[in-house]
């Protein structure tokens, strides 16, 4: 290090004696006198350049009559004459309000106080607080209208995003993801490394999403990653370890309660001598949940000057999951290049890669899985016996949770690339041409490994790989110049996009060893292969006018036509039209007198997008492989009809319209945003019913009706700023209310059965004119007081809703839904000298949760023979009348499919608070750091009676069903320990 620096002190030292320059030094602050770290200084017209310490402080070398050019994002630029100075004080002053802030928009960029469609921006530095493990989590409760659950709590778990609402039954409503401009297609979002993010913009209503056509039905995500800077380099690592504990566990009875209620439940003595059992109970939910360690590193270096700017980082992540033998590693590495050919051309380049090895996170929640089998194992069972497993216990039929969890073996790899390259022509001061060439990959194996404890006496493996390339070109030409009072800027896209897709599966049983893993599938007994081959494309044409008229009239038109393989003859092709206007009151002389408006802009869109989420080759008439032995010993190939033809299906269509307001008060210091849409999909892809004597089976149709209307508030400010204190907030609130129109011949659509052996049959509907995943059960009552016919009293009790004198199936009602009516989240940052606190509150309230899990542990199932819940041990009787339990021993059946399971899964959750301090150089010497300790889901507060009022078995891509707990894998509370040091 010191041979480092002494032979920097001599080129300076030639440097000044050549060119007779002068060192300059100083500090940067802002107007409130606060120190500004970070602020880019060059010299004028050179690549020299250096940045502020954490203290605000800059030395530099000038050359004589030299110009300083200081710059810092959300504060005006400033030029310094130098002449003979030696030290130089600079005050930034902030811009006025964000409305000058570039942000980016489909194919292009627009500055915010121009736009006039709804667009939410979220920087980098709005979860900078936050140690942060995937960009879903970045996005949760922080963005109005954006609705984030964590599905599943495993290390990499499926994530639910949607934006205003599901639109469709059975396709696809996760928005589509653009990636420096790659519209991404086998690379999920989990998949992007959240520390290369410099900003997300989020595209929610028509007039912003129908630039992208047919995929912009379901909103747009649009990610920027970071770029260079012009200035000396620096690097910089973010690391932190997080312990990971449990958050709940469910109150169980122990071993002489359970022995005494299996004893009632069944009538006769399973358990000779439940006493004998006093303090013998096992914990199966010790057992399989445990603490965890989870670890993240990444190191970057970025720098350039103002012809070459370049950004390149490397991270890796061990996450481990406080469920037993869950894990995921990953790592990855990225350049980002943007580099001045010369005066007119540019290029850039984006490359990402990364490699994700998942362990055993692939059971989201099913009956018998480990959870479920936690919670319902007898606590009278040992772990182990005779020195092995005990594999099966007295209840439930299920196999033992702990064996299952510790022998249990599937990995999925998967490698993903995004790389994009463009370049960009400046043709004249008002004329660019840009073209891009990108490329995203995903190329995947799943492998699993069953042995003797999890298939017993028929052990098998497999694997299956999966490789996914999606290609896209765009050529962009804009145009944008100022007339007088008129500003306009036109945009042309020319864009296509292919995919192609191979999946190959081999997987066998009767495996002769298990000494190999998963590595020779030969040793299978019996064996069976499958493959598959997809390819599909898209030719887009996009064009656009933005105009604006002395600073006060917005008006922004576009139309998208695309054509997709997808669908056949006219059908093939759409448009896609949208247009907004908007009006800067703030810039009237009405307003301005009142001098109480730094914003207000009244704004107002209506647009057009589609989806086209079907398969390749969904509407093409195709033939059904088969054997057949026509007759004799030995099995042929044969054909079944398929997927029968379907010429006339179509995209389907939604129709948005969206008012919006902006207001600015205090000078910029608090900014106000509201929304209101009304959004009607139209031409729902459905499974309709083809009748028997046409060859029966299903068939998709262009049927049904869905609509999504809601509220939108975003409140952001300054609330206290002095020298040394600091304290900002933001708070977003959104309702979406979801309805179903039509469904075609149908008004009401079953869902499948969840869980059987506990539930018989669906408990979820579709049902014209009420909100997809609607809840469909028995009304429950409580429990008889006095006898009732064939009901004792103690007997559970439900509502004949069908009169017909008994409780069965066909009293079932709607009584609710999974979709929440409306959701909010609270940020809050405080900062003093050079510590800062932030707290991040977010939740939902009004969605309703079936909770399975629990209903397993309370009645008798045939799966679950005797119940676990200690609630449950507390029964109704003769002496125990307030007791809404219903006495175990009882004849008359318990229904699962009941409101007695239906839970309210309102919840306000504590989802980061941290609390860091900044080190400064002069400490240091040769370094800035920032070290902090934080907090994840601390404490929840929730009358949901599960693990997790977030996790669900349905799945992150389902909306037809919703919000139903089957052993779901919850999500974990965190302590995390951090550094950012900043060379």
């Amino acid at each position: 290090m010191k041979i480092k620096l002494l032979l920097s002190f001599c080129l300076w030292l030639l440097t000044f004696l050549a060119n007779g320059q002068t060192t300059v030094s100083g500090t940067v602050k802002d107007d409130t006198g606060q120190a500004l770290p970070g602020v880019n200084i060059i010299v004028k017209g050179t690549s020299l350049g250096t940045t502020s310490d954490t203290e605000g402080k800059y030395a530099i070398a000038v050359p004589a009559d030299g110009v300083l050019l200081f710059s810092f994002i959300g504060y005006k630029s400033q030029e310094v004459s130098i002449g003979d100075r030696t030290g130089v004080d600079v005050v930034l002053s902030p811009e006025v309000t964000s409305l000058d802030e570039v942000v980016v928009v489909g194919y292009g960029t627009q500055k915010r106080s121009n736009l006039s469609g709804s667009v939410a921006k979220l920087s980098a530095e709005s979860y900078k607080d936050q140690p942060l493990l995937n960009t879903s989590s970045a996005l949760q409760g922080r963005v109005a209208g954006v609705s984030v659950s964590n599905y599943s709590g495993a290390p990499g778990g499926a994530v639910k995003i949607r934006i205003r609402g599901a639109n469709s039954i059975t396709a696809d409503n996760e928005p589509l993801y653009v990636v420096d401009g790659v519209a991404l297609a086998g690379v999920g979002l989990s998949e992007i490394n959240v520390n290369d993010i410099e900003s997300m913009e989020v595209l929610k209503d028509a007039t912003a999403t129908a630039i992208y056509g047919s995929r912009g039905s379901n909103g747009v995500i649009l990610i920027t990653t970071k770029n260079g800077k012009t200035g000396a380099p620096k690097v910089e690592y973010n690391g932190f370890v997080s312990v990971v504990d449990p958050m709940k566990q469910y109150d169980l009875m122990d071993a002489q309660t359970y022995a005494r209620i299996a004893n009632l439940t069944s009538g006769a003595a399973v358990f000779a001598d439940p006493g004998s059992f006093a303090g013998k109970s096992t914990n199966w939910q010790k057992e399989i949940f445990d603490r965890a360690i989870t670890q993240s590193h990444q190191i970057s270096l970025s720098g350039g000057s103002p012809d070459v700017k370049y950004f390149i980082s490397g991270f890796t992540v061990n996450q481990n999951g406080v469920l037993l033998n869950t894990s995921q590693r990953k790592f990855g590495l990225r350049t980002n290049l943007q580099t001045n050919i010369n005066k007119w051309i540019s290029l850039g380049l984006n490359l990402y890669g990364a490699r994700l090895n998942s362990h055993n996170n692939t059971d989201t929640g099913g009956k018998g899985n480990p959870v479920m089998s936690a919670l319902t194992w007898a606590p009278t069972e040992p772990v182990m016996k005779d020195g092995t497993y005990n594999r099966f216990g007295i209840s439930p039929i299920w196999s033992n949770p702990y064996m299952t969890i510790k022998e249990r073996l599937s990995d999925n790899f998967s490698n993903v690339g995004v790389f994009n390259a463009n370049l960009r022509f400046d043709l004249t001061d008002y004329l660019t041409f840009t073209t891009t060439a990108a490329l995203n990959m995903n190329i995947s194996k799943l492998a699993y490994l069953n042995n003797d404890y999890i298939s017993s006496g028929n052990p098998g493996a497999g694997q299956s790989s999966s490789q996914s390339y999606t290609f896209q070109t765009d050529n962009i030409l804009e145009f944008h110049k100022m007339f007088g009072q008129h500003d306009v800027t036109a945009t042309a896209v020319v864009e296509s996009t292919s995919n192609k897709a191979e999946t190959f599966a081999a997987q066998g049983s009767g495996l002769a060893t298990t000494s190999n893993g998963y590595n020779n599938l030969a040793l299978n007994n019996t064996q069976s292969i499958a493959s598959t081959y997809s390819n599909w494309a898209l030719l887009s044409f996009v064009g656009r006018v933005q105009y604006a008229f002395n600073d006060k009239y917005l008006f922004t038109a576009a139309m998208r036509r695309d054509g997709s393989s997808k669908f056949q003859g006219a059908n093939k092709w759409s448009m896609f039209p949208s247009v907004s206007a908007g009006w800067k009151l703030s810039n009237e002389a009405f307003v301005q007198n009142l001098d109480a408006f730094s914003n207000l802009k009244l704004r107002g869109g209506w647009g057009v997008t589609g989806n086209q989420a079907i398969n390749p080759y969904g509407t093409l008439g195709l033939l059904a492989a088969t054997t057949y032995s026509y007759g004799t010993n030995t099995l042929y190939p044969a054909y079944t009809i398929g997927n029968p033809s379907n010429p006339d299906l179509k995209w389907e269509t939604t129709r948005q319209t969206n008012i919006g307001l902006d207001i600015g008060l205090l000078k910029g210091r608090i900014n106000i945003t509201a929304d209101y849409y009304d959004k009607n999909t139209t031409d729902l892809l459905l499974a309709t019913r083809i009748a028997n004597y046409d060859g029966g089976g299903s068939l998709l149709k262009n049927v049904g009706k869905v609509n999504n209307k809601g509220l939108e508030l975003a409140v952001e400010g300054v609330i206290i700023q002095t020298n040394d204190l600091r304290w900002s907030a933001a708070v977003n609130y959104f309702t979406n209310r979801n309805k179903v129109i039509n469904l075609g011949p149908d008004s009401l659509v079953q869902r499948g059965t969840w869980g059987g052996g506990l539930m018989s049959a669906p408990i979820q509907v579709l049902q014209v004119g009420q909100p997809m995943s609607s809840f469909y059960l028995i009304p429950w009552e409580g429990v008889y007081q006095n006898e009732s016919g064939v009901y004792k009293a103690g007997d559970a009790r439900y509502t004949d809703t069908s009169g017909n004198g008994t409780i069965g199936l066909e009293d079932r009602i709607i009584v609710g839904s999974a979709i929440p009516k409306f959701q909010f989240g609270f940020n809050n940052t405080v900062t003093y000298k050079k510590f800062s606190l932030n707290l991040f509150i977010q939740g939902v309230y009004g969605n309703k949760i079936f909770n399975a899990t629990y209903a397993a542990t309370a009645v008798p199932t045939s799966d679950v023979k005797y119940p676990t819940l200690a609630e449950a041990a507390d029964y109704w009787t003769p002496a125990n009348t307030s007791s809404t339990w219903a006495n175990p021993g009882s004849t008359n059946k318990s229904w699962v499919e009941s409101t007695q399971f239906l839970q309210d899964g309102s919840y306000a959750r504590l989802k980061n608070v941290s609390l860091s301090y900044q080190v400064d150089k002069s400490h240091l010497k040769f370094l800035s750091a920032k070290v902090y300790v934080s907090a994840q889901n601390l404490f929840t507060i929730t009358n949901y009676k599960g693990f997790d009022p977030e996790a669900s078995s349905t799945g992150s891509t389902s909306d037809s069903d919703g919000g139903i707990d089957l052993g779901a894998y919850p999500s974990a509370r965190t302590y995390t320990l951090g550094a950012v040091l900043t060379f």
